[in-house]
């Protein structure tokens, strides 16, 4: 179980997570709960891109030690890497999960053929996208986003505490006071968290405890 929130900023993006796992027995418990190593993090760096996921550890597995996405023009923006997402990115993403098992066996009353068992949160030349278990993606106008178990909590708290420009500094805070909020009444939000920004230079990562 996680939380991962994101803001959009003008020329940058930032994600933070959590590092908590829990696992929930059939009665919607919680049996069992791990803090995830230094080594690992719900978002994986793999070239030009974060990728946040949210839902089950073998996607986590599978993004940060298996998937190998295409890298779009570092000068790439608005249609033209949202048509870069669409045609490329996501079927890279479908394939890799898919051919690594990470996929429900087809069922007749299925909605969508194309479908999986996490949320991911991805950025890619300072623009994020949401991505949900259909593969279906969306931006948000606010250019806040939270995911996981906590995501009501987060995205309430970012925007009392987001202005419409905030500087990275500001960022980086707020997506902190998010995770912690969340933490706060999600048992399934932990501490620490990992914070991650794309800049016009280069993708760095924080880690806070």
């Amino acid at each position: 179980m996680t939380t991962i929130v994101g803001i959009q900023g003008d020329g940058f993006s930032i994600l933070c997570t959590d590092s908590r796992v829990s696992t929930v027995d059939e009665d919607g418990f919680v049996s069992y709960i791990q803090t995830l190593g230094q080594s690992m993090s719900k978002i994986a760096q793999s070239g030009p891109y974060l990728i946040g996921v949210a839902g089950d550890i073998r996607a986590i597995n599978l993004v940060n030690y298996a998937f190998q996405p295409p890298a779009p023009p570092p000068s790439m923006r608005g249609k033209k890497l949202d048509e870069f997402v669409t045609t490329k990115f996501i079927p890279a993403l479908r394939e890799c999960f898919d051919s690594n098992g990470y996929s429900p066996p087809t069922k007749e009353t299925s909605d969508h053929v194309a479908q999986q068992g996490s949320t991911l949160l991805m950025s890619i030349n300072r623009t994020i996208y949401q991505i949900d278990n259909d593969y279906a993606w969306t931006v948000d106008s606010s250019g806040l986003y939270a995911i996981g178990t906590g995501a009501f909590y987060a995205l309430g708290a970012l925007n009392i505490l987001c202005p419409n420009s905030p500087t990275i500094i500001m960022a980086k805070r707020h997506v902190m006071k998010a995770l912690s909020t969340a933490a706060k009444y999600d048992p399934h939000t932990g501490h620490p968290y990992n914070t991650y920004i794309q800049d016009s230079s280069s993708t760095t990562k924080k880690a806070s405890k």
